[in-house]
């Protein structure tokens, strides 16, 4: 009997294995579905922005502030995010979002400005708090893997913008007046699919998550500052351009259709540049050299954008904003979870970053609004966004060093403790 019990002892770890993985390979396609709903809703709105004005009668404060609201609920949702993390757990609270998300999905196929600006406000404010919860989510299940975890995130949310932006416009018929049907199509199934997906977890005990704050050490951290300050340098270029760019083709004489294309284009090289950056962490020492390429990247496509003539400067300009822009998010999340020692800091690391990040953030979408309303227009907001990208130049070159916040500075070459 005895040498049937020892090889009969080990068989539990065995057949939890495909157990464990099938879990995880589960809990991955459902971030992907649900990465899918993140941007889709916001690009989507950017895409038919002018047929939803001139179908609602949107006065010009309407049209700005519908721009700059998916902003504002990001920042402050991502501040509430270790709050939520802690109360329910990261799985628990994304299944709570994306039914938040669908019912704002719903409330906008009502034909009134009301119910634009409520659902987009549900929307958005859902869109927050899975942000917040995300880089801890993966940081905790996929620690071994997290900056392809993190990149593979970051692409499924490019890929749901650049739909969206493709097809709002045509789905929206002649000249985006059926923007409602255009609207639905959109984000409604993929949400109804998400809300199937994440249901089950909110049956889960809160299990995790039970130290996730933002530290009052972590305000006073150097370093930390230093990835928010990247993050929301890029993220001003990024809503700016996500905001505001088939608006910006529209006004120098291309076709509406043409400039939803060019961001569609724009969203779609976002996955290149997405895809380069697991690539170059493997070859680099640390991240300072990616953050770099960002910064360069972004400078030389606004330049394109703004002094070329607008039938190859917009094309220009979607090559290099889409390479910059997909690899800085990339960058700018993975940051996240690798500056964080663990799990519960990266949600801590993430309200901070995420939450003061999207509040600089705003400037993108809002300061676009008033310079392009304005006698300056295109120059001034040029010049604008090169300073932003200095900004970010320099932030990310600090950000990337290989040390983990609110730990002391290794000290330099020939230096005492």
């Amino acid at each position: 009997m005895a040498p049937r019990t020892r090889t009969s002892a080990p068989a539990a770890p065995a057949l939890e294995e495909p157990a464990s993985r099938r879990r995880t390979w589960w809990l991955l396609a459902a971030l992907v579905v649900v990465a899918l709903n993140l941007r889709a809703p916001i690009s989507a709105v950017a895409a038919l922005l002018t047929p939803i004005e001139s179908g609602l009668g949107l006065s010009s404060f309407s049209k700005t502030l519908l721009t700059v609201l998916p902003t504002v609920c990001l920042a402050l949702f991502a501040f509430s995010g270790p709050a939520l993390v802690r109360r329910l757990g990261e799985e628990r609270l994304v299944a709570a979002c994306v039914i938040v998300l669908l019912a704002g999905d719903l409330v906008r196929m009502v034909h009134s400005t009301a119910a634009l600006f409520l659902g987009t406000l549900l929307v958005v404010a859902a869109i927050g708090a899975i942000n917040g919860a995300v880089p801890g989510l993966i940081k905790r299940k996929f620690s071994s893997r997290l900056a392809p975890v993190m990149t593979l995130y970051t692409i499924v949310l490019t890929l749901g913008a650049a739909g969206a932006s493709a097809l709002a416009p045509r789905l929206g018929g002649s000249g985006g007046t059926h923007w409602l049907a255009s609207l639905a199509w959109i984000t409604v199934p993929v949400a109804v699919v998400a809300c199937a997906i994440w249901l089950p977890a909110l049956r889960q005990r809160a299990t995790a998550g039970g130290r996730a704050r933002i530290p009052a050490e972590l305000w006073r951290d150097g370093l930390a500052w230093q990835v928010t300050a990247f993050f929301g340098c890029m993220g001003l270029s990024f809503y700016f351009v996500l905001g505001w760019l088939p608006t910006i083709c529209h006004q120098q004489g291309m076709t509406l259709d043409e400039g939803g294309l060019v961001q569609a284009v724009t969203s779609l090289i976002q996955v290149a540049g997405s895809l380069g950056v697991p690539a170059l962490i493997r070859r680099l020492p640390d991240q300072r050299g990616v953050a770099v390429i960002v910064a360069l990247l972004n400078a030389g496509g606004l330049i394109a954008l703004v002094l070329a003539p607008i039938s190859v400067g917009a094309w220009v300009a979607a090559v290099l904003l889409g390479l910059s822009q997909g690899a800085g998010f990339a960058l700018g999340l993975t940051l996240i979870g690798l500056r964080a020692k663990d799990a519960d800091s990266a949600v801590g690391l993430s309200g901070m970053v995420q939450g003061v990040g999207y509040l600089i953030a705003i400037l993108g979408p809002l300061g676009g609004g008033m310079l392009l309303s304005s006698s300056a227009g295109l120059t001034a907001a040029l010049v604008l966004l090169l300073v932003v990208t200095a900004g970010e130049l320099i932030a990310g070159v600090g950000a990337g060093r290989n040390r983990h916040v609110l730990e002391p500075a290794l000290p330099g070459p020939g230096t005492t403790r």
